[in-house]
């Protein structure tokens, strides 16, 4: 454990403490030491009577932007606990596209309520933002970035700029934009290279176009992509005809990074239902909710597996060693379809991969899958083989079953990898998330794959050898 983990538990113990004593004064001291990335912390592992407790004596401006890293069970109790005026203060004080990302997570009626009491400019602004979708690029920009025209000197340019930060207009920023005087986008500037050119240059002289420009419709994702693609701290929003919209910092496409990644953990898990709050902060109802129908979903699907085996109950009967081998070999092809399916998701979403690639992708696979089978084979031979004679004493007992093993391991391993390979290209030319091809899934398919192999095998060679 951490020092920074520790200092939160000790924190949370004494915020619980204090209040189990009554002494709410000893808890909003304690409340008023932390900093605003622990106390989040503290707010998303607090139980929820004791979050309660404290939240009335909470400073959301002290939270600031780290509001929004606030679990949405938590952004609740806040909304219902907090004025609405408190509410307002901190929508006001925030950068506009975090100020749109709390907007989004509050109800229709707090909305409303706050928009009736900000400026029209300010509503106006929100309301912009508000309409594009909370998974689109739209959702995360901020539009409050230096911009200037063209055909003007670099000195005017300064003046205004520096202007603009001392009144705090903008939001973070890395670049300055330069646009026509149709709003069209012309190129950009790094903010700390403009303070040391020549004053007298034109601007238009000094700036570069950017290497990429999204657009507010774009998935957030593949902004993030774009992101590491050109290694850029800011990516330029724009509207189809080519009109500077906004911007997307690198805190934002982080952001976006990280909550990408912990969905797709999820789905890989099998979550049909992704859980938003801590593990701690979650409760067990709600847990169980979101894990059930996956789980029950897989264990009808394993019912398939149990059925083929009770269908080859005679031959197992008469050779009973054949049962000792069936987990070994569907654990085997469930790793092979695992292994294939984690490197093609990771290749889809670094761009790597492409849809149009399927049939690269099964050809490779194939050719990995059987070299990989063949390097297997000898030693899995010999394990049945050895296995089954010291059981029976039977030299053809050991040879149906060495054979029959070495037979399932070469077509399970073949079918678990292209399933694993392919599932998550169809997934994305079907326009889902490829990772929802989650290892449990691919892993009950190789399952029933490698049951019907094997104990076909198995009858058609115990028919031969014994």
């Amino acid at each position: 454990m951490t020092e920074i983990e520790v200092n939160v538990s000790e924190l949370i113990s004494g915020i619980e403490n204090a209040i189990e004593r009554g002494d709410f004064q000893k808890a909003r001291e304690i409340l008023g030491r932390i900093d605003p990335a622990a106390l989040v912390d503290v707010l998303n592992t607090l139980d929820r009577d004791d979050r309660i407790r404290i939240i009335p004596y909470i400073d959301l401006l002290k939270l600031g932007s780290y509001i929004n890293k606030l679990n949405d069970e938590v952004i609740r109790d806040i909304e219902k606990l907090k004025g609405v005026n408190e509410l307002l203060e901190l929508v006001y004080w925030l950068p506009i596209d975090d100020a749109v990302d709390l907007l989004q997570r509050l109800s229709p009626r707090t909305i409303n309520r706050l928009f009736k009491l900000m400026s029209r400019r300010k509503a106006r602004e929100l309301a912009t933002l508000l309409r594009y979708n909370p998974e689109s690029i739209g959702g995360i920009m901020t539009t409050r970035i230096p911009v200037f025209h063209t055909g003007y000197r670099v000195a005017d340019v300064i003046e205004e700029y520096v202007r603009g930060v001392k009144t705090g207009f903008y939001d973070r920023h890395y670049y300055i934009y330069i646009v026509d005087f149709n709003g069209k986008l012309k190129g950009w500037l790094d903010a700390k290279t403009l303070l040391v050119l020549n004053r007298d240059k034109l601007i238009d002289e000094v700036i570069s176009k950017p290497p990429v420009v999204i657009y507010p419709e774009m998935d957030r994702e593949e902004a993030a992509k774009l992101a590491v693609k050109y290694d850029l701290v800011e990516l330029p929003v724009a509207d189809r005809d080519g009109k500077l919209i906004g911007a997307v910092t690198i805190d934002d496409i982080l952001d976006v990074a990280v909550s990408e990644y912990s969905e797709d953990l999820m789905k890989i898990g099998g979550f049909l239902e992704i859980v938003r709050t801590s593990y701690i902060g979650t409760s067990i109802y709600s847990l169980v909710k979101r894990r059930v129908l996956p789980i029950l979903f897989l264990y009808l699907m394993n019912s398939v597996t149990g059925a083929v085996v009770a269908s080859f109950s005679k031959v197992i009967e008469k050779i009973a060693v054949l049962a000792a081998f069936l987990p070994m070999l569907a654990d085997n092809s469930g790793n092979v379809g695992s292994q294939a399916s984690a490197l093609i998701i990771r290749g889809l979403a670094l761009g790597e991969i492409k849809p149009r690639d399927l049939l690269k992708v099964m050809y490779k696979e194939v050719v990995t899958s059987l070299l990989m089978s063949l390097l297997l084979i000898p030693v899995a031979f010999t394990i049945a083989f050895s296995v089954s004679y010291i059981a029976t004493a039977e030299y053809r007992v050991g040879l149906a079953v060495g054979s029959a093993v070495t037979i399932a391991l070469f077509v399970s391993m073949i079918t678990s990898d292209v399933i694993g390979a392919l599932l998550p290209i169809i997934l994305v030319k079907a326009k889902l998330d490829p990772a929802t091809a989650s290892a449990p899934l691919i892993t009950t398919i190789s399952d029933i794959v490698t049951a019907v192999t094997y104990f076909v095998s198995a009858s058609l060679l115990a028919s031969i050898f014994t």
